[in-house]
């Protein structure tokens, strides 16, 4: 008869274990308010339209949310229905742009960045959608910003920003969300 097998030690590594470079740490941050809903509102006459101009539905297309702390939230609204590419005017946007160089040049921010959709149509158009949108706001970053973003995903099914009941509200739902970490421990 053989001997019953016995357990493999667990390996402990020695001393602290180092994190990935490109791995977040988790801070306590006050969370960007949310809407979780499963449901669907139509477009009203001329809403998919007027979301494909430059001006779109809303007076403001890029966000700083909150203004200042351990952690911040910078909002690209504004997306056209059915678009993953940002609006000329948000690419242009004095914030957007001031916030690109600040990612790039301090090096203690990390980033995650999330995409969002309305709730009109199908869920895997919406999932790409999402996924489109992160991924074309990850591509704005500089090199030294992008080594720094440990994740790109769209947002989960039924989270929104606002609710869809409205045109203003689905307008900001299309939106991207970098999520922007002080990896100092100290305020951004």
């Amino acid at each position: 008869m053989g001997r019953a097998p016995q357990p493999l030690p667990q390996y402990t590594p020695p001393g602290p274990v180092e994190q990935m470079p490109n791995m977040a740490t988790q801070p306590q941050c006050s969370p960007l308010a949310k809407v979780h809903s499963a449901a669907v509102f139509p477009y009203v006459a001329n809403e998919v339209a007027t979301s494909r101009t430059e001006v779109g539905h809303l007076g403001v297309d890029v966000s700083l949310v909150p203004p200042a702390g351990i952690c911040q939230y910078l909002i690209i609204w504004d997306f056209g229905v059915d678009w993953r590419h940002l609006k000329n005017i948000a690419k242009r946007d004095p914030l957007l742009a001031a916030q690109l160089i600040r990612f790039e040049t301090d090096k203690s921010l990390q980033f995650q960045i999330v995409g969002y959709s309305d709730s009109t149509g199908g869920e895997r158009n919406n999932s790409f959608l999402r996924t489109g949108r992160a991924k074309n706001v990850f591509h704005l970053f500089g090199p030294s910003a992008r080594s720094r973003v440990f994740s790109v995903k769209p947002a989960s099914h039924y989270e929104y920003l606002k609710d869809n009941t409205t045109v203003m509200n689905r307008a900001a739902n299309r939106a991207v969300v970098v999520e922007i970490f002080g990896g100092g421990g100290g305020t951004i």
